[in-house]
């Protein structure tokens, strides 16, 4: 799949000359007040994200217009004049873009994808549980850039490429010794930095999916991790098909998404045959940055080594 924007998208990678065999999805500027009117909103709707099946309509105060149709189309329309390309393509290449991957039948996580030696791992979790800081420490020891934010698993356990960046808080950029000055910010009134890792950091190609990492960030209130909390990184055995499972469906990219265009079904099926291939496990992770660091020196994520006790039972709803 390549796109044709009329915004530039530094995000992605790009390419000089158009391939025949490779479908092309469209991203224009359009007026919003020329887009049908949606009759019969799905109940998953809210108020400033509007879905039927094949399309989804996204109304942001102050940023702007978004429509994906068809898994065709991606329209856009600024607020007003004040509005950067920046805040534009924030939500163009995440939200928008997944949005068109869900309508086309991907399966589609929040996650960042690294790839090493042709093989390729996924780092899948919640906000705040250190995605983005781990990806830039792996990319500091030789791994290579997949798809960072929004990432999709192909039926044939391949990872294409995506948005290539790593966004940090100010905090993270801190301890990781990052000077922050210059980087640009994600969008105004985030202290949130978007850093493009130099080119020989950047993957060039699909690579095979080789493991997916549930990532959980120790706090001091994590009574039952001592490990982690004294800066060691745990690895979990592989979980069962039917806890991986659960753990996959709960990472999938805003599970909105999915239920409001009546695509629910198709995702469970996909998260299925993915776990039935590709091992799942949990990735314990210290809270302290550069214990993180230091400690991913002694393992490797493509071959996770001695496990520690085994999983509970996956207790975990949809998310939403």
């Amino acid at each position: 799949m390549t796109l044709k924007s009329d915004i530039a998208l530094p995000d992605l990678t790009e390419i000089n000359e158009e391939t025949p065999e490779i479908e092309n999805i469209e991203l224009r500027n359009t007026n919003h007040t020329a887009w049908p009117l949606l009759l019969d909103p799905n109940q998953h709707s809210t108020p400033c994200i509007t879905m039927v099946p094949q399309e989804w309509r996204l109304e942001l105060e102050g940023i702007g217009w978004f429509r994906a149709t068809n898994g065709q189309i991606l329209e856009w329309e600024r607020w007003n004049d004040s509005v950067s390309d920046r805040d534009i393509r924030t939500f163009l290449v995440t939200s928008g873009l997944g949005a068109l991957a869900i309508q086309r039948g991907e399966l589609v996580v929040h996650g960042t994808a690294l790839e090493r030696d042709g093989r390729a791992i996924a780092l899948l979790g919640h906000p705040t549980t250190g995605k983005s800081t781990l990806a830039w420490c792996l990319l500091q020891q030789g791994w290579r850039l997949i798809s960072s934010e929004v990432t999709v698993i192909k039926a044939d356990r391949t990872i294409p490429l995506g948005p290539q960046h790593i966004k940090l808080w100010h905090d993270a950029t801190q301890k990781l010794g990052i000077e922050a000055v210059n980087l640009p910010l994600v969008r105004r009134g985030l202290k949130r930095y978007r850093i493009t890792p130099a080119s020989q950091s950047l993957a060039t190609a699909p690579t095979p999916l080789s493991a997916i990492y549930i990532l959980n960030r120790s706090t001091n209130g994590d009574a039952d991790n001592n490990d982690t909390l004294s800066g060691k990184i745990k690895v979990s055995e592989a979980l069962n098909q039917q806890s991986g499972l659960l753990a996959l469906r709960n990472q999938a990219f805003h599970a909105r998404f999915y239920r409001g265009m009546n695509t629910e079904a198709r995702l469970f099926m996909q998260a299925t045959g993915c776990v039935r291939s590709t091992p799942v496990h949990r990735l314990h992770l210290p809270d302290d940055i550069q214990a993180m660091s230091e400690g991913l020196k002694q393992m490797d994520l493509l071959n996770p080594a001695s496990p520690s006790k085994p999983e509970p039972s996956e207790q975990e709803s949809f998310n939403d």
